[in-house]
């Protein structure tokens, strides 16, 4: 009897098929993971670049919409289980989720009247979205599976789950910058629209594909949520704690037993050793607030770096979130395989061993993340501040240039150079204007060019607040100081691209092209007239006038501010590329060591906490622990966000900001 029941059972396990409708939830999820992934990794340049928010704004937004993206899976775990199920909590959260990409896109065309508002809607409803999404997927692609005869099943389509999540995520972070910087369209050298907007479509794909598998798909009713019984169970403990009276001579052993009558002995306990767990979670916050700014402040830090690789490709700041998920897909096989193995073997084998090299592994990433941001930092843009204004006088003859009263204790110009001084102190000015004579002596012959008057006085002024540009040209055989027009930008293009301007007494038409035969037009109308400053890619150019070569090996790297002057001096033309802003002084590729660095950390802190969240925690506290991590990673986001608004951080330069973090991370393990 009990032969034929066995041989019956094996017939109905050969006979349960694969189910069809988990290739519709892996679609869905391929196309929800690209769109979210594509989103993070260009959101904080869009921030700065496009919508004109400071990087601090930047990086406040984006830590809040992680935040609210980790805080609302909270809430779509108890609609799903507690009230409407998890099939319609997928259908409507993923609706609402490609609301917000199609806003945000919407936004990017700048159509609308206010791209800001829209855009931050747009994100608000992006993060609904996907806390409706995150603590439903996975659990419902599980429903479709019947157990114990489906268990190598199962793992196999968590296998795939995960995969398909990775490999949406690298896809996202390749393509996604390409979309946004090698593309143009609206008008813009820059198409975000289009990068937002193959998101947003991919969602609307999600959700059909989604809807398309409704007749194959198991739908359970909702049973009720843990984490809002464990929450009522809290909440009524201590409400009646508070309003027990002190003389009834019972008082229980743990504040939680006050929840007895109401609750049931079993979930009282188990709330009791979740309790007992969630104190080991505290650590979670500290680390997300690092290792999450891989996302906004290491963005921005490449942003300042050069990209150019074989001098022909040329990395993007928001491509390098690809090899944190590249990583993790190599270091977790040689992790099991090799690494533990060997700490084994010196006596490292604790779960808390683990998550402590984690975070030790983290804060020195953010370390090696300030001696980065400390090379960088002589290749900075020095701005014009309060109090003072910065004075740039070219000379474009090719013979030296006297000043008297010497500025800033320079009394020469060298043939074709200039005198730069980034710090006039304005404040014997009058209405932040400082005025001085200046007289300019030049000498008789200047390259066998005979010059009608060598001497002269001429009136200057330096601007508070201002950079400000003079130019010594020849006009009609005569010396003049002319002031450039308008004030100067110093500052680096948002872009990293190198920019410059065009100081010049010629008319015509000026061509620049560089070893790549890009090509850039400057249309010359004389000294009175300078061309706007233009973004170029990064190599060395040929200067052709009118169609005759008037210089060569131009060099404008990444992220330098160039002054191009060309003058004509008698027959002659003759010019100079001056650097007023140094360009990148360090390679993009310089920031692996820290990425690499806070992979392994993230190898062995976030997965031994996963782990540790499922053997640790009891049986049916395991979806409230999955809840306390997500808690634990919004809070971290929190945490940026609160530091980022403290006057004293503000006030600190990039690389003490990365070592305060540093920092932070020692005192947490410490703690």
């Amino acid at each position: 009897m009990n032969a034929k029941y066995a041989q019956v059972e094996t017939k109905s396990e050969k006979q349960l098929s694969y189910p069809k409708s988990v290739f519709f939830i892996i679609g869905n999820e391929f196309c929800e993971r690209y769109s979210a992934y594509a989103l993070g990794a260009i959101l904080v340049l869009y921030l700065r670049n496009a919508l004109h928010y400071t990087e601090d704004e930047a990086r406040l937004i984006f830590h809040t919409l992680l935040f609210l993206c980790y805080f609302f899976p909270i809430f779509g775990a108890i609609l799903a289980d507690s009230y409407i199920g998890k099939f319609k909590t997928l259908l409507y959260m993923s609706a609402v989720h490609g609301v917000g990409n199609i806003t945000i896109a919407l936004a990017a065309t700048e159509w609308l009247f206010n791209p800001r508002v829209i855009c931050l809607t747009g994100l608000f409803l992006l993060a609904v979205g996907v806390g409706g999404i995150k603590p439903c997927v996975a659990t419902f692609g599980g429903d479709q599976f019947v157990m114990p005869q489906q268990a190598q099943e199962l793992k196999r389509f968590f296998s795939i789950f995960y995969f398909t999540n990775n490999v949406g995520g690298l896809i996202a972070a390749l393509t996604s910058p390409i979309l946004r910087q090698d593309v143009k369209c609206f008008g813009q050298s820059t198409c975000y629209p289009l990068a937002f907007g193959i998101p947003a479509f991919l969602m609307v794909i999600a959700l059909v594909l989604f809807i398309c598998g409704k007749p194959w798909y198991k739908v359970r009713k909702p049973e009720g949520n843990i984490l809002a019984d464990s929450l009522k169970c809290i909440f009524c403990a201590l409400r009646k704690k508070l309003s027990a009276k002190d003389d009834d001579g019972k008082k229980p052993s743990h504040w939680l037993e006050y929840a007895e009558g109401e609750f049931n002995q079993q979930l009282i306990k188990d709330v009791k050793e979740a309790l007992g767990v969630i104190v080991m979670y505290v650590p979670v916050v500290i680390y997300m607030a690092l290792a999450d700014q891989q996302g906004s402040s290491w963005i921005f830090q490449a942003s300042q770096m050069d990209g150019v690789v074989f001098n022909w490709f040329t990395i993007k700041p928001d491509q390098l979130g690809v090899l944190n998920p590249l990583l993790c897909l190599i270091f977790i096989p040689l992790y099991e395989t090799m690494l533990y193995p060997l700490l084994k073997k010196v006596g490292i084998k604790r779960p808390l061993q683990y998550i402590t090299i984690g975070a030790a592994l983290c804060g020195v990433a953010f370390v090696i993340a300030a001696i980065v941001e400390y090379k960088l930092e002589p290749s900075y843009a020095v701005l014009p501040v309060p109090g003072s204004g910065q004075l740039r006088i070219f000379n474009g003859l090719p013979c030296q240039i006297e000043l008297d009263p010497p500025i800033s204790g320079q009394s020469t110009i060298p043939p074709l150079g200039a005198l730069q001084v980034i710090d006039v102190e304005v404040t014997n000015g009058t209405n932040g204007i400082l005025k001085e004579r200046l007289r300019i002596d030049a000498e008789a012959h200047c390259s066998n060019v005979t010059i009608g008057s060598t001497s002269w006085t001429e009136e200057i002024a330096v601007y508070e607040a201002q950079s400000t540009s003079y130019a010594i040209t020849l006009l009609n055989d005569q010396l003049t100081l002319l002031r450039v027009p308008g004030h100067d930008d110093v500052s680096k293009a948002l872009s990293n691209a190198p920019r410059v301007r065009v100081i010049s007494n010629l008319n015509g038409s000026l061509t620049l092209i560089n070893q790549y035969d890009s090509t850039f037009h400057f249309s010359l109308s004389g000294p009175q007239h300078v061309p706007v400053p233009e973004e170029i890619y990064s190599g060395s150019y040929v200067a052709i006038l009118n169609n005759e070569i008037v210089m060569t090996d131009l060099l404008m790297e990444s992220g330098g501010v160039y002054t191009l002057v060309l003058q004509k001096i008698g027959q002659q033309i003759v010019g100079n590329l001056h650097i007023i802003t140094p360009p990148a002084t360090l390679h993009m590729l310089w920031t692996f060591p820290q990425i690499f660095v806070v992979t392994m950390a993230e190898i062995f802190f976030v997965v031994t906490y996963l782990s540790f969240t499922f053997t640790e925690a009891p049986e049916s506290m395991k979806s409230l622990m999955t809840s306390v991590l997500y808690v634990s990673d919004a809070l971290g986001n929190l945490l940026v966000v609160i530091i980022s608004e403290i006057s004293f951080f503000r006030i600190l330069s990039p690389a003490q900001q990365f070592l305060f973090y540093a920092g932070l991370m020692v005192l947490n393990i410490a703690i």
